[in-house]
């Protein structure tokens, strides 16, 4: 079975949205409301209604860096590419609209959907250069042509180290980069505006290939008086000028984002639904209130225990499942941040630098509890960050770590970890205490750390919570600030980890645990040199292993993301490509919308 996904996934692997405190959802008959104007909602209203548990980040695709960043601005900008995911084996492929059969041969033009802005491409038989020929009839909102130069340009941006895009990783196999700095001149052609060259310095395969050269551009001519040094702060990061089915049309930071559809798009075709509303609702309880009334229309991850309230409540309600794409984690970092800002020193945190130790915490976490407690059938434990989903690779050899207090007392106890006089461990005088951070929004990861403390409590460590605004959060995450965190991730579809786990901290911005394993490096390029995926297996079986045995941080559960959908909308196709990945096909049924 193949699914398939209308554009690229623009961000591989993001932190997802944290936890609020934890409450007990309770449904009220009130009126439908209008999307923060408390006017009701008549049955012929055109606005799409989603509500997300914080705002994005950034409109700009070389900054952005949260789930709700990319779902937006998948919307809004041109993509190169088109993929589908083959769930018999879990491969990422690139295919043709008309879905014909594909030529595998070197050097032979694959078709492209309409919806990309490539026509074709070819890859040299050598696996070091390929050649896009862009479509000539796609253009901006503003009317210029979508062209090569806006590629290039853009690609600049995501390689420039002033930016320090989150994306820069993508760019470690062009020519240049394995001296230390892409040659752009080199790397990146474009003789004419239809044909867009990239030059690798070593073989690389060909969905690695394609996968790294599809991140978003942006318009140079409308960026290119921006200096690098003041993109993050430039305005038009909220004056997006993009060329998709959907356009930007109102923000309110922290409380909406509305897009509208884009008239001008042939990308395939401008959004059906005329209004998209984005709407911030940290609360859980306010959303699942909203959704039950017809206040609004989608809610992610609705809790399964409030599957049968929800539904009783209101009838033009559905739930739908995807996945698994999605895990929870707690980070720990592995190395002392204060000292690594300070000094650039890397040297082992005071609690969580030792592997022996950061095994003890997954011990002692009840990571069963959690999943029967609130994901039931729609979790499952997490090893690594390899998906089961992702069957080519998977190592299902792996035995998870049990829930075992007396081997994480034991394991402590042998890292110099002893009991002091009011119960908690200490070593050198120094307390095993911490604060576990996170974001409000997610009562699902607010639950998991209720559970987590008490079994951390329980064997002797003192783990406090604290909850930030979402921006906050992110922006300590990303600023490697936080020494205890709970978050998620989205992985990509592809297995490219070494943005997340790469030794080199300055180039793998999504390291926030400070982690470094000189062989998991040497197996992703071992993997890399692969030009079939299952010829790459065995080192990303190994990778595995390294992760489980090393635990950087505890993996939680993968989950079946839980999404409650209103009748009204018809023609979404949910997949593990994404909830939104069809967005711009579906339709509002008139008639449907009414709570029962």
């Amino acid at each position: 079975m193949i699914e398939y996904s209308r554009r690229s996934s623009l961000i591989s692997g993001l932190a997802g949205c944290l936890f609020l405190v934890f409450v007990v959802l309770s449904l009220s008959s009130c009126g439908r409301q209008n999307a923060g104007s408390g006017k009701p909602r008549t049955a012929m209203d055109s606005t799409l209604v989603i509500t997300i548990p914080g705002d994005a980040d950034y409109l700009n695709p070389v900054l952005g860096s949260t789930v709700t960043s990319s779902n937006i601005m998948g919307l809004i900008y041109p993509s190169l590419l088109q993929s589908e995911f083959d769930t018999s084996t879990g491969l990422l492929n690139y295919v043709a609209l008309n879905k014909k059969l594909r030529e595998t041969t070197n050097g032979e033009a694959k078709k492209i959907p309409e919806g990309a802005v490539a026509r074709s491409w070819t890859f040299s038989a050598d696996h070091k250069t390929l050649t896009y020929t862009l479509r000539s009839d796609v253009f901006w909102n503003d009317g210029k042509p979508v062209v090569s130069g806006d590629f290039k340009f853009t690609y600049m941006l995501y390689g420039n180290p002033v930016i320090a895009s989150a994306r820069q990783q993508y760019l470690a196999e062009l020519v240049g980069a394995e001296k230390g700095k892409v040659d752009f001149d080199k790397a990146i052609e474009t003789p004419n505006d239809t044909t867009l060259v990239f030059r690798f310095y070593k073989p690389v395969p060909e969905h690695l290939a394609l996968f790294h050269t599809s991140l978003t551009p942006l318009p140079a001519h409308h960026w290119k008086n921006v200096k690098p040094g003041e993109l993050r702060n430039s305005p038009l990061n909220i004056a997006p000028l993009g060329a998709g089915p959907y356009q930007l049309k109102s923000w309110q930071q922290q409380q909406e984002l509305v897009l509208a559809s884009n008239p001008k798009s042939d990308l395939p075709k401008p959004g059906n639904i005329p209004l998209i509303s984005f709407r911030v609702v940290p609360d859980y309880t306010v959303r699942l209130t909203q959704l039950q009334t017809g206040a609004v229309d989608v809610v992610e991850n609705i809790k399964p225990e409030d599957f049968t309230a929800l539904l009783k409540a209101n009838r033009q309600l559905e739930i739908k499942t995807v996945g698994l794409r999605v895990y929870d984690y707690v980070g720990w970092s592995n190395i002392d941040q204060k000292e690594y800002h300070k000094s650039g020193k890397v040297i082992p945190h005071p609690l969580f630098g030792s592997a022996r130790v950061r095994l003890a915490l997954t011990h002692a976490i009840d990571r069963e509890a959690i999943i029967d407690g609130y994901l039931k059938r729609y979790g499952v434990v997490c090893n690594t960050d390899v998906s089961p989903s992702l069957k080519w690779a998977y190592n299902a050899r792996i035995t998870p770590h049990a829930f075992d207090p007396a081997r994480a007392t034991a394991l402590l106890n042998a890292e110099g970890w002893l009991p002091g006089s009011d119960g908690i461990l200490q070593k050198q005088g120094r307390r095993f205490s911490f604060v576990l951070y996170t974001n409000s929004g997610n009562a699902r990861r607010n639950y998991a750390s209720v559970i987590i403390q008490q079994n951390l409590r329980s064997i002797g460590i003192d783990c406090k919570l604290d909850v930030q605004e979402s921006n906050v959060f992110f922006d300590n995450l990303h600023q490697r600030k936080l020494d205890a965190w709970m978050a998620g991730w989205a992985i990509g579809l592809e297995i490219d980890p070494l943005e997340v786990w790469g030794s080199d901290l300055n180039r793998s911005r999504f390291n926030f645990t400070g982690y470094q394993n000189p062989r998991l490096d040497q197996l992703c390029d071992l993997a890399k040199q692969k030009m079939d995926p299952f010829g790459a297996k065995p080192y990303w079986l190994e990778y595995q292993e390294i992760l489980h045995r090393d635990q950087p941080v505890t993996f939680l559960y993968w989950m079946q993301e839980t999404q409650g959908f209103s009748k009204r909308i018809e023609g979404e196709e949910l997949n593990i490509s994404g909830s939104f990945y069809n967005i711009d096909d579906w339709r509002l049924h008139p008639s449907a919308n009414i709570a029962q």
